[in-house]
């Protein structure tokens, strides 16, 4: 049978913040309940059905007694109980008058809308695993930005944490919507597309476009669109339309780059934050989420993982190198029973290798720190992976000028500047505004990403001629640089 949106089941009545749902037999105004009793509500429904119009005594009377011989008295007395109800809720606002010799009639405005859709199970649990660090003031401001905006997306590099933001969000946000939640992974897109999967978590399975627009216009419902960026451009086209339909509706996107739509506001996860040098004891070093998050994975690891206070320096370093990201600490601190912290320490090199172990029942990308990135890379075109593996040669901050001169030439009109925001849209090259250069906004390659991207290069057959033009860019820089001046 064809989806509908228009079925009587589907629908509430709704006027002046009271809320009449004919299935659940309920009246509510705002998030409480109104106490009626069953003829009231009987009553209630007749008139609302067939608002504006007048209805005769012997309608009402067959439709709320059937069957039954009942006095006038009866009539009045349930629509005398009815009013009050009503006007409980509505100040002097009087809703059904009574029509001389002819009936009752019903004279509110009244807005049909669908009915709530149903949540499904899983968007209702809160999901389970370890606590979320370091990311209270992240959730805050997500939850603030959804308060106002229909549509943000948490965007970050693979493995910073935007699924665990956003189920986290998802759990904290679900008491205010009255149409539910609803968690929709597209990491493992069914053959159908994304539309298709959408519909499908919100209960809709074959529903068009139009009808879940439709279906969702008069709720207030929050939905998360979980790991977007390998059906970018669908999902971009999807949210557009219903968010401009549906203006109750409240959207979280996780993607490695924005959506690019009308209404979208972008929160960019941040690494988690490491220790300062002056943090001397492990006590003051476990301020440092970074920290915290790899001690605490790694204590989990094994009972015989101890860590004092000499041991503040190496965490500290460790986790610098691991650029804060969540994922890479997680996969790092399961090595150290077997490693240890120097260990992991003495072969940076090998630690998309090593960095391998990730929870049983966690995504596929999420199963490694290479996995992590083939998922990005793999995204890329042509022109881009050849960016990335060049500006692998980097081991420090560059600049726009600096990247182009490395790069040389691109295939057809594009141009090494414009590739370059492309990889930081898709989260493969971080922006350090804090560190200007001469020649403009710095960037740098996450170490993970780098290591990555230096095999790629390795590949390449004009590795040798990309790494001289490195050296001689370096030697530009450094001529640029004033002569240090000796006091006489």
């Amino acid at each position: 049978m064809p989806f509908s949106v228009s079925s009587p089941e589907s629908q509430v009545y709704v006027f002046d913040g009271f809320t009449l749902d004919v299935q659940r037999r309920s009246l509510s105004l705002g998030a409480s309940e109104v106490a009626l009793g069953s003829r009231a509500l009987d009553l209630l429904i007749a008139l609302v059905e067939q608002a504006g119009e007048v209805l005769s005594r012997e309608h009402l009377v067959a439709r709320v007694w059937p069957r039954t011989f009942v006095e006038d008295s009866s009539l009045r007395v349930h629509v005398a109980a009815l009013r009050k109800a009503l006007e409980a809720g509505a100040g002097e606002r009087r809703y059904i008058t009574n029509v001389p010799g002819r009936g009752y009639s019903f004279v509110g405005q009244v807005d049909r809308r669908p009915r709530p859709l149903p949540v499904p199970a899983v968007a209702a649990e809160r999901p389970t695993g370890a606590r979320l660090t370091g990311r209270e003031s992240t959730l805050a401001t997500l939850i603030a930005m959804v308060e106002r905006c229909p549509i943000v997306s948490i965007v970050g590099p693979g493995g910073i944490g935007k699924t665990s933001v956003a189920r986290e969000a998802l759990a904290r946000l679900a008491a205010g919507f009255t149409g539910g939640t609803c968690w929709v992974d597209l990491s493992e897109l069914h053959p159908a597309g994304a539309l298709a999967q959408v519909a499908s978590a919100l209960g809709l399975p074959g529903a068009g476009l139009a009808d879940l627009a439709a279906a969702l216009r008069h709720v207030e419902r929050l939905v998360v669109l979980d790991s977007c960026e390998q059906v970018l451009e669908e999902v971009a086209s999807l949210v557009e339309t219903i968010s401009r339909q549906a203006p109750g509706l409240r959207l979280i996107c996780t993607s490695r780059e924005p959506l690019s739509v009308a209404g979208e506001h972008v929160l960019r996860l941040e690494p988690l934050a490491v220790a300062p040098a002056a943090a001397g004891t492990l006590a003051d070093s476990l301020q440092s989420p970074a920290v915290a998050l790899f001690v605490e994975r790694a204590r989990a690891a094994a009972d015989t993982v101890v860590f004092s206070d000499t041991d503040v320096p190496d965490l500290r370093e460790l986790c610098r190198q691991l650029d804060g990201i969540p994922l890479a600490l997680e996969l790092a601190a399961r090595r150290v029973p077997a490693l240890g912290l120097k260990g992991l320490l003495a072969r940076p090199e090998d630690w998309l290798a090593l960095l391998t172990r990730g929870r049983r029942g966690a995504q596929p990308r999420h199963q490694s720190l290479r996995a992590a990135i083939d998922w990005s890379h793999d995204l890329l075109d042509a022109t881009e992976r050849r960016v990335l593996a060049c500006l692998a040669v980097f081991d420090a901050p560059f600049s726009l000028t600096s990247a182009a001169a490395v790069v040389r030439t691109l295939p057809g009109q594009a141009t090494t500047e414009e590739v370059v925001l492309r990889l930081v849209d898709r989260s493969l090259l971080l922006p350090l505004y804090a560190r200007d250069t001469d020649d403009g906004t710095a960037y740098r390659l996450l170490r993970a990403v780098r290591l990555y991207a230096l095999e790629r290069l390795a590949d390449q057959p004009d590795a040798g001629a990309v790494r001289a033009r490195h050296a001689l860019e370096m030697q530009r820089l450094a001529s640029r640089r004033p002569s240090a001046t000796v006091d006489a």
